[in-house]
């Protein structure tokens, strides 16, 4: 005897497995992508921060502008700076400190630390 009925339940159940992993999965490249441009500023802060004219406040201000004009500004509260030694080469070190992204670009917790070194062109 064919049954009838079961399709619209099954399709209920099946789409909203379907959705959970969507959302699971772009969420997953929201926080890669939040990642990326956090990494990619306190980069390009510690290069404009290492010249030889530069100070520890140009660092933060290009890292900020970078992160701001990409995502948003809570996720530039929290820039440091400080001289350190990589591979025994006196480099300048910017570091991150940004909520992680929980709900798009929204954070429910938790902190993201990213870092990056660059060569100082004179020793301070």
């Amino acid at each position: 005897m064919l049954e009838r009925g079961n399709a619209p339940a099954e399709f209920v159940l099946v789409s909203a497995l379907l959705a959970a992993l969507a959302l699971g999965s772009i969420q997953i490249v929201v926080a890669g992508y939040v990642r990326q441009v956090l990494v990619s500023a306190a980069s390009e802060g510690a290069r404009a921060g290492s010249l030889v004219d530069a100070s520890h406040t140009d660092a933060v201000s290009r890292s900020r502008s970078l992160i701001e004009a990409s995502l948003s500004s809570q996720y530039s509260q929290e820039i440091t700076v400080a001289n350190s030694t990589a591979l025994g080469v006196p480099t300048l070190e910017v570091t991150v400190n940004a909520p992680v992204p929980a709900l798009g670009l929204w954070s429910a917790g938790g902190v993201m630390k990213v870092s990056a070194h660059a060569p100082l062109d004179y020793v301070r």
